[in-house]
């Protein structure tokens, strides 16, 4: 045996599970419930459920090592405890069934009981003790619950068939899918898997284990004849399936057709996939798993079981399909492009703040985003000679169904007054997809601060509802801090949905300050402006991802508190409503030993003007107006284009996506930096960007 912690050797997990647990950041959470509730034994309640079932899932192993999914059916009572170290199944495998050449003393066996209509499971894994002329024995090394998601509620009726024993039945065998079994299998909501540990015998785990998988029909998508692609959703983060994969890259699938009694065995290779364009579209799901098919066997009418079905898994409305991904993947590759919206509804978040729920005019899916992103908007306003461009966060996190924007009305506004006076549901709105430097940071560890002003609270409340979720979906509750400044009670948008949240979920802290709140003002928790000092007398002693959001004096003087404090630049993200601006430490934060920018030698070429820039100089658009040129521009935020200008050496990076388009060798000014005062990105040992101004 390979040497092992304390910790592990206290484990019911194998390696391959316990390293997916640790990736994910749950070992702690599920250590700290179940090895209490994986037990070496069958208690009462486990061998009275097992008891009354009509059926059985087994998980096997082959002589080639291949795992096979099967089904055992019987009238219930067929499966006994008379020992709780002991579980007797008083069956023989269906006809063609691969289990019928697996079962041998001493092989390990997984097993799977499953009471479809009230959405009960239990699982359990043993190996063979005896083989009898009806079934078998086999002693318990686990056996624990399992949750309820994702199963399809059924009932079921025992056909005649039932008391006839082995009938002979239609055999298909091949090493890929034909037009049948592929059609099954895109109509299927529901398979079951097996797989196998077998790295060390010694290991308590050792064995093979067989879990239920249920999605909405199509879930597992036939790529060709010898690959299937299927999502896998948040589980009860014991990734018995999953570290056995990771370990030993080999799977059995069983597709039954409840209403014919038809079953499809396939048995394959299989892998892991943790990241990519399909999985980032694909809503809900966690990880994708890739079978590549080694043989497939298909039996007509071998289940004398006929099951009705009653409803689906209320799971399932959280989860996406792979139509959707296939029209969010053409989006995706798209996504400067124009495209219709359509105004779905308007809810009044404040007295000067309205959200816009917009829905694709097509009916397809929306372009992917992070929670923080803006969307880019294009209006035709009456008395304008050309459409009006502006960019609004999105208020809400990715959903695959809408964009949310929500707009402050301004006094001297032309869009955000056009949008509170003209625009109704129903109206239709061009935009592009999402974009954006300022999102939030999803695999961080650190807990998170949000920090907004104003209307600034709108990223905000996209990045707090997505982390949430995350935190939920992982059983990992990391915190929020939630600390939001506001006028008054009348400017003070989604306050209600933010306590309700910090009702609800113990690891969100919420402080709401009014800078000059009014007699009927209840919902707020300090006076005054939100500063170093209201963050040191909230904030514990820790490590921080912060998030600044709002107008240019609110983040400037949080940016240089934050650093006098000591925290690290990129600890610190921003943006502001406005100007594109780049936030620098005052004089005395970099006298803490802040790491300073490197100065960037910048020519301006037409003018024949030398300097210097470094962050105190703000965009390059400003840096030429600090010398006493007058650039064209007019939104300062990368959508309109007015400031295009041809780059003749080096190269720079915007402080946000500019949605206005250009050459490779031209750059909007208004909202980018250059890049760097030496190597490959610049012109030499002169210069480190030249423009043609």
């Amino acid at each position: 045996m390979s040497e092992l912690t304390e910790i592990e050797m206290a484990t019911p997990f194998h390696r391959g599970e316990l390293e997916i647990q640790d990736r994910l950041g749950v070992r702690e959470r599920v250590h700290s419930y179940a090895p209490r509730f994986i037990r070496d034994h069958m208690p009462t309640e486990h061998s009275e459920f097992f008891n009354h079932l009509p059926q059985l899932i087994v998980g096997s192993v082959d002589t080639l090592g291949r795992p096979w999914a099967s089904m055992m059916v019987a009238r219930p009572g067929f499966i006994s405890s008379p020992d709780p170290k002991v579980m007797a199944v008083a069956a023989r495998p269906l006809y063609g069934d691969p289990l019928k050449e697996n079962l041998v003393v001493e092989s390990p066996l997984g097993f799977l009981g499953i009471e479809f209509h009230s959405r009960r499971r239990n699982r359990l894994n043993g190996k063979i003790t005896a083989l009898k002329d009806n079934g078998f024995e086999i002693t318990v090394d686990q056996s624990f619950g399992n949750c309820p998601q994702y199963i399809q509620a059924r009932g079921f009726d025992v056909t005649d068939a039932l008391d006839y024993g082995q009938v002979e039945r239609p055999v298909t065998r091949n090493l890929s899918l034909g037009d049948v079994e592929c059609a099954a299998i895109e109509r299927a909501d529901t398979f079951f898997i097996a797989s196998v540990f077998s790295e060390d015998r010694d290991d308590r785990s050792h064995g093979v284990d067989v879990s239920h998988r249920g999605g909405k029909p199509g879930f597992v998508q036939v790529v060709d004849e010898s690959t299937l692609l299927f999502p896998d959703f948040t589980g009860n983060f014991h990734f018995n399936t999953l570290g056995n994969l990771s370990l030993y890259p080999k799977a059995g699938l069983l597709f039954p057709d409840f209403e014919t009694g038809d079953m499809l065995y396939i048995t394959g290779a299989a892998e892991i996939i943790w990241d990519g364009e399909e999985l980032d579209a694909f809503v809900g799901a966690e990880r994708l798993v890739r079978i590549i098919v080694d043989e497939v066997i298909r039996v007509e009418e071998s289940s004398p079981l006929r099951w009705d079905f009653r409803d689906y898994a209320r799971d399932l409305a959280r989860t996406g399909s792979w139509q959707d991904v296939a029209e969010k993947v053409k989006v995706n590759l798209d996504r400067d492009s124009w495209r219709n919206y359509t105004v779905a509804r308007i809810e009044r978040e404040s007295e000067t703040i309205s959200s816009y729920y917009l829905t694709p005019e097509d009916g397809k899916a929306i372009a992917s985003y992070k929670a923080g992103q803006y969307l880019p908007i294009r209006l035709n306003i009456p008395g304008q000679d050309v459409p009006v461009l502006r960019t609004y966060t999105v208020s809400e996190m990715p959903n695959g169904d809408y964009y949310r924007l929500s707009i402050k009305r301004e006094a001297e506004g032309l869009v955000s007054r056009f949008f509170h006076d003209t625009i109704k549901p129903g109206s239709v709105i061009e935009a592009m997809a999402p974009r954006g430097k300022f999102f939030l940071d999803e695999d961080s560890e650190r807990p998170v601060v949000l920090l907004s002003g104003g209307v600034g609270i709108t990223p905000m409340i996209s990045m707090m509802n997505k982390r949430l979720l995350e935190a939920a979906r992982r059983g990992k509750l990391r915190p929020v801090y939630f600390i939001h400044g506001t006028l008054n009670g009348q400017e003070h948008a989604f306050g209600s949905h933010v306590r309700r949240l910090s009702e609800q979920i113990e690891s969100l802290d919420v402080h709401i300050r009014y800078a000059k709140p009014q007699e009927n003002d209840t919902d707020y928790d300090s006076h005054g402006y939100i500063d170093v000092d209201l963050l040191q007398s909230l904030l514990p002693l820790d490590d921080y991802d912060f998030y600044l959001c709002g107008p240019p004096p609110f983040m400037q003087a949080l940016y240089e508190g934050l650093t006098l404090l000591g925290v690290v630049e990129n600890r610190i993200h921003y943006e502001s409503f406005g100007p594109a601006m780049v936030l620098k430490p005052s004089e005395q934060a970099e006298k803490k030993d802040v790491t300073p920018f490197e100065p960037v030698h910048v020519c301006f070429s037409k003018s024949a003007i030398e300097t210097e820039w470094n962050p105190a100089k703000g965009t390059l658009l400003e840096l030429a107006e600090s010398e006493g040129l007058a650039p064209a521009f007019s939104c300062r935020s990368g959508t309109c284009g007015s400031c295009v200008t041809k780059v003749k050496c080096g190269d720079v990076e915007y402080l946000e996506e500019p949605m206005a388009s250009h050459e490779s060798d031209e750059v909007l000014i208004c909202c980018s930096v250059p890049k760097s005062g030496q190597g490959d990105d610049t012109c030499g040992e002169e210069y480190g960007l030249i423009l043609d101004i």
